[in-house]
């Protein structure tokens, strides 16, 4: 968990990043679409569903 570059104002937005080829075995490839669910301490990617 980080915080994105914000010039030097106060209150930075935190940031996340996730990469790596770990992600493709798992069906995360480049131009797929994500759902991220959110509950109290917790994100959950998961792929999107097609509607």
């Amino acid at each position: 968990m980080g915080y994105r570059p914000n010039g030097g104002r106060p209150n930075p937005p935190p940031q996340l990043t996730i990469r790596g080829r770990w992600l493709e075995p798992l069906g995360f490839t480049t131009g797929q679409r994500i759902e991220v669910l959110t509950e109290p301490g917790q994100l959950i990617i998961r792929l999107a569903t097609e509607a």
